[in-house]
């Protein structure tokens, strides 16, 4: 295994929206793929929620939007 597919591998996905409630929420994710995962199917926010921020490693992402979107966005991330 090379250290850039290692990085890849560790990379933490930290994601914070505000919900119906206008509360900041955080959603926590190993890395790129398990993030890209759960936005595939199982991850259960509406799609409507405003994203506030997103972190790699705790390296702020470009990224304004929604939870909707996000799925898309993440897929572009090396």
């Amino acid at each position: 295994m090379t250290v850039t597919s290692l990085q890849k591998r560790l990379s933490i996905i930290e994601i914070h929206y505000l919900d119906a409630y206008k509360q900041e929420r955080i959603q926590t994710f190993e890395n790129k793929d398990a993030a890209i995962l759960a936005f595939a199917g199982c991850l259960t926010l509406p799609d409507y929620y405003p994203v506030t921020s997103i972190t790699q490693d705790g390296q702020a992402l470009d990224y304004k939007g929604t939870i909707g979107d996000l799925y898309l966005y993440l897929q572009t991330l090396d």
